[in-house]
């Protein structure tokens, strides 16, 4: 198994102890509450685990109102490694599938976007979070050495299920046309 890259001083820290005590701290978002998916872990935890394939993604989703379309980002969830990011991928496809289609003209392209961009595991935010809270050189040494994430069957059933969608497209309309031949 990977081990995290040597500790660096960090304009907070004076001293080797200082970062320690840094690093044992949790990962806190906006609202002073940890990230979703990193509770109870400590930053010293979440980078051990991100070497292991762990990482913090964001969904898409989409919704339309005839006229107008939104696109928007969920918030930050930490995908633990030995997890996959399908269970977070579904709810937030399936939202946009009923709801984003229906604006003209956006609403198609951003709901097939929002597809792609969630049946890929969502975006990877992993480096720019660590950048942030770690600094940038030893975020990149960490995602160097990360393993890359573990493969998710609840992903490929979201990729399955949203091919099918055209492929039973067509074959209704195929079928409508050769009854209508007959």
């Amino acid at each position: 198994m990977n081990t995290p890259p040597p500790l660096p001083t960090t304009p907070n820290a004076s001293s080797q102890e200082d970062v320690f005590v840094y690093l044992s701290r949790p990962l806190l978002g906006k609202n002073g509450r940890p990230l979703a998916g990193t509770e109870g872990m400590t930053l010293h935890q979440i980078e051990d685990d991100v070497l292991r394939g762990g990482r913090f993604r964001i969904f898409r989703y989409n919704f339309s109102l005839v006229i107008i379309s939104f696109q928007r980002s969920s918030g930050i969830q930490y995908i633990r490694s030995g997890h996959g990011p399908g269970a977070h991928a579904w709810p937030w496809t399936l939202l946009s599938m009923v709801v984003g289609w229906w604006g003209i003209p956006w609403g198609i392209f951003f709901t097939i976007h929002t597809l792609y961009t969630n049946c890929m595991g969502g975006k990877d935010v992993t480096r720019e979070l660590l950048a942030a809270v770690l600094g940038p050189q030893r975020a990149a040494d960490v995602m160097a050495q990360a393993l890359k994430p573990q493969a998710d069957i609840l992903l490929w059933l979201l990729r399955i299920f949203v091919l099918l969608i055209p492929v039973s497209i067509f074959a209704a309309i195929a079928s409508v046309e050769h009854s209508h031949h007959r």
